[in-house]
């Protein structure tokens, strides 16, 4: 096979011709630059020829999102358990900056009231009043009606999500509405990290982020971070791990391993998310896997129908790439050329 993912007789292999480098140059300007940034959202499935070229289109990945400011998160099947939505959403979480998102909220808010702040980070209600010589009730009225209004009834957001970004706003505020130990509380709260529910109970957060919200959430998180910076998230989620059928002898092993059940759990979360995205806005999921799972009878896409149906193509040139399909190859051949 050539660098350029061609077989002997100048076919593509399997179908598509790209390079992890080129298809990284096709996402940043066809999804991140433009389509991603307006709102949009995307899932894409990505096969890779190979582990060194799965490498490469993960570095290329990040590169672009970096690039055009998003959050790009590795979600790598071995460390986390995808076959859990909460434990994706954890890992997305754990790498936001809640407190800067909460910053650039309240600066806007003073913004938009025509009080803008002196300096960054002087976003207290006593601070911005003294620099503008108004009440410090009246101050404080006013951007808690702002901040109600564009968190409280925003649609777009899970409720939970709207009650914890709001905590974080208020903290910044120091009007002594909500302490540092909550803000702390609720941090932990968002991350998916240990807290004890009555720490968060004055939040009115009183379940934690599990299976039946976390996708909610996530959808919250990249809407949030989207409107806040312009840019929103781009999840890269490796799969080569729900390949490994035996785990190797107990010295050996690293990181999770899956069962046939834990794999068809894996799919329908990736189910979900594909069939979420009329709702996702501000965000780009990247589904990486080896080869095998594509055409694997017990252990990949051809084993759960609901997800394979979705995404693999059934009529497609040999001879062209089409990389706006939902399912994309890398210099790989999957299928024999006739």
């Amino acid at each position: 096979m050539s660098d350029t993912g061609e077989i002997s007789g100048g076919f593509p292999a399997g179908g598509i011709g790209l390079r992890p480098d080129e298809y990284a140059r096709f996402v940043s300007a066809e999804y991140l630059d433009d389509y991603v940034r307006a709102g949009g959202a995307a899932v894409r499935f990505v096969v890779a020829g190979s582990d060194e070229i799965a490498t490469r289109w993960h570095t290329g990945l990040a590169a672009a999102a970096d690039e055009h400011g998003y959050l790009c998160v590795g979600v790598d099947a071995a460390e986390h358990r995808v076959h859990m939505i909460d434990q994706v959403y954890a890992a997305v979480a754990r790498q936001v900056d809640w407190l800067d998102l909460a910053r650039r909220q309240v600066t806007a808010g003073w913004e938009s009231l025509g009080l803008a702040p002196e300096r960054p980070g002087a976003l207290s209600v006593a601070e911005v009043a003294a620099h503008h010589d108004v009440a410090v009730p009246e101050a404080a009225r006013s951007m808690r009606r702002l901040l109600e209004s564009d968190l409280l009834r925003d649609p777009g957001l899970d409720r939970e999500f709207r009650l914890a970004a709001l905590r974080l706003c208020q903290c910044e505020l120091a009007t002594g509405d909500v302490l540092e130990a909550e803000r702390d509380a609720v941090l932990a709260w968002l991350r998916v990290e240990p807290v004890a529910l009555r720490a968060v109970k004055s939040a009115s957060l009183h379940g934690r982020v599990a299976r039946p919200n976390a996708r909610a959430m996530l959808v919250s998180l990249a809407a949030w971070r989207a409107r806040i910076t312009g840019s929103g998230v781009v999840v890269d989620i490796d799969l080569s791990r729900l390949a490994v059928a035996r785990r190797p002898p107990l010295e050996q092993r690293s990181g999770h391993y899956y069962t046939k059940a834990a794999v068809l759990d894996a799919y329908e979360v990736l189910r979900q998310l594909v069939d979420a995205t009329d709702n996702l806005r501000g965000a780009f999921v990247a589904v990486t896997m080896p080869p095998e799972l594509v055409t694997d009878d017990a252990r990949g896409l051809p084993a759960y129908s609901a997800l394979h149906l979705r995404i693999v193509d059934e009529i497609r040139d040999l001879r062209r790439a089409n990389p706006f399909a939902a399912l994309v190859r890398l210099q790989t051949r999957l299928e024999a050329v006739r």
